[in-house]
């Protein structure tokens, strides 16, 4: 018995150490961003869920519970290359079945060296991204940057509307767009004035608390399901930026800071000294926020507040309504590139209304099998040569198969949609970070691209989210931090994204190296969350041949389906993981 005694410290050193890292609980609640309650996914019984905080070399266990009762859902940890786990992106229909209601998943996946920086994860599953999403921090012990602390602004946008009444109208006959936003969102927070039962007090302008005389690093996260974003802080420009899209960048000043859906920003902020705040009387600056590209603006804001007690100043009320930025803290009109060249490296109508690329329609229900499970199970061969024929496009798969270690060009055409109108697509790529060779507006063509490409002053760079309207876009090159040679094309591959009706002329483009070393099922879609519902996207099969194998004791929770679990009356139609306890 005293043995055992001295035993029990261990045995519970031992099963704390096979717990996961993280568990994630999907559910449904109220959520009230701008005082308006919303019926909303939420993780973790938040909006955002919690910000996780991983280092590089990390081996990372999450563990997600769906507790809705009538939605599948999945997690994506979007930015993450997925080495060797491309079973981890978290993606239905292509790297697993999505999990049914009562059901949950591992995710497992090794953070590489060199992978430190801003991240996020969120939903992928119809449009629950709105409310469903949160910060996912890559830390490395010694960053090039110097700072003292760092910030996180997650920017995003809320409807009044539920999920499953925005995805109706997408896909519905008559089409039915569910309009602009009805507020900007900072860290889940807006300001908004609602009477009424179905409405909650407290919402407020979100407040970010800082000292005299600190260097901070502000990490901005694009977690907006629609609206592409320019801002700026008073009296604080011109702000350093230091990373984009999870890689370091040489630091460059830039007047304001825009970023669109999916991508992620990093600037650093000196705050000003006691002296300077006491000679500006000013301890509380607004920060702008205002949409672009769209028909209409809409404006959000945040507050800057430093913490200085023994002197009384003035402050800003977050509880109550935002004043008229635009006209105190002024931001430019669209422009075409932000400050990408200055860079070295270092409504309704009677019809159905989609999204296509080249000719298809993506749907997350397709194929009844997700693409990586008939993979493993060796029943799922790309035809490549038919691709090769086919511009790249299988028919068979309804893929783009894509050899391993293969190098492609891929060309994204941004043509009008069936009302004349051009749009920002954020193009978002999972499992890889390819280089930004060129961008453009007019016609694409070999003369375009040369031009593009002697007119930079830097090197390519590596993102995961470009904008592919090539109208703006917050991209930058990679620094002298990082080596990297950039590796020629075996072949060219042509996107074209553009409404359902009648064809236009493109008028923008934009150019992607992808070297296909990491073999997997991944997607690669516009980052404007109803954009993709309505079938803006396309996978790519890399390596089908060369997948790496599953963890042990995997293999049976990958592959299973219970036909036998339902969902609930009106729920997409699932797949459903039977985990193995003790995995």
């Amino acid at each position: 018995m005293y043995q055992l005694l001295l035993l029990l410290p261990l045995l519970a050193q031992l099963s704390l150490a096979w717990q996961p890292d993280h568990v994630l609980r999907i559910a449904s609640g109220p959520v009230a961003a701008d005082c308006t309650v919303r019926n909303s996914a939420v993780i973790n019984g938040t909006s955002p869920g919690p910000t996780i905080r991983l280092k590089e070399g990390d081996h990372v266990w999450i563990r997600v519970y769906n507790d809705m009762e009538g939605s599948n859902t999945t997690l994506h940890w979007h930015g993450i290359s997925q080495y060797l786990s491309p079973f981890a992106d978290g993606t239905p229909q292509t790297s697993q079945w999505p999990i049914a209601p009562g059901g949950y998943f591992d995710y497992e996946f090794l953070l590489q060296p060199g992978s430190a920086g801003t991240y996020m994860y969120h939903t992928h599953v119809g449009v629950q991204i709105v409310t469903a999403y949160g910060a996912l921090i890559v830390e490395e012990a010694k960053p090039p940057f110097a700072y003292d602390a760092d910030l996180i602004l997650l920017l995003g946008d809320f409807w009044h509307a539920s999920d499953a009444n925005i995805t109706k109208g997408l896909l519905g006959t008559p089409f039915t767009w569910p309009n602009d936003p009805q507020a900007l969102t900072v860290n889940g927070n807006a300001f908004g004035q609602c009477t009424g039962a179905a409405c909650r007090a407290g919402c407020h302008t979100e407040v970010l608390n800082v000292l005299p005389e600190t260097t901070y690093r502000v990490r901005m996260i694009g977690a907006m399901g629609l609206s592409f974003i320019y801002t700026s802080i008073d009296a604080h420009s011109p702000f350093t930026v230091i990373e984009l899209d999870g890689g370091y960048i040489a630091a460059h000043n830039a007047s304001y800071l825009e970023i669109s859906s999916g991508q992620r920003v990093s600037f650093l902020l000196r705050t000003k000294s006691a002296a300077e705040l006491r000679a500006l009387n000013q301890t509380d600056f607004w920060a702008n926020i205002e949409t672009r590209w769209r028909s209409t603006r809409d404006y959000g804001a945040w507050i800057l507040r430093y913490n200085l007690t023994q002197d009384d100043f003035p402050t800003l009320d977050p509880y109550a309504p935002i004043p008229a930025l635009n006209k105190t803290v002024p931001l430019p009109d669209e422009a075409p590139y932000w400050i990408t060249n200055d860079l070295s490296a270092g409504n309704g109508s009677t019809l159905g209304v989609y999204w296509v690329v080249d000719q298809y329609q993506y749907t997350e229900n397709w194929p009844q099998v997700p693409y990586l499970v008939q993979a493993y199970e060796n029943k799922l061969h790309p035809d490549y040569e038919g691709a090769l024929a086919n511009g790249g496009f299988d028919n068979s798969t309804n893929s783009i198969p894509i050899h391993i270690n293969e190098t492609v060009d891929l060309v994204f055409l941004n043509l009008a949609s069936f009302v004349g109108t051009l749009e920002a697509h954020p193009w978002h790529i999972h499992g890889a970070h390819p280089f930004l060779m060129a961008q453009g507006l007019g016609e694409f063509s070999d003369d375009a691209y040369t031009a593009a490409r002697q007119n930079r002053t830097g090197q390519p760079y590596r993102l995961d989210t470009g904008v592919g309207a090539c109208i703006s876009s917050a991209v930058l090159p990679l620094s002298h931090y990082s080596s990297f040679s950039v590796p020629q094309p075996t072949r060219r591959r042509l996107f074209t994204e553009q409404h359902h009706g009648p064809a236009r002329h493109e008028r923008r483009w934009m150019v992607y190296r992808l070297s296909a070393v990491d073999a997997g099922a991944f997607l690669l879609h516009c980052h404007i969350q109803p954009h993709m519902t309505m079938g803006m996207a396309t996978v790519l099969l890399i390596g089908m041949e060369n997948l790496p194998s599953l963890p042990k004791g995997f293999l049976g929770e990958f592959m299973a389906y219970n036909s036998t679990r339902t969902l609930a009356a009106g729920a997409q139609p699932a797949g459903y993981f039977e985990l193995v306890e003790g995995l």
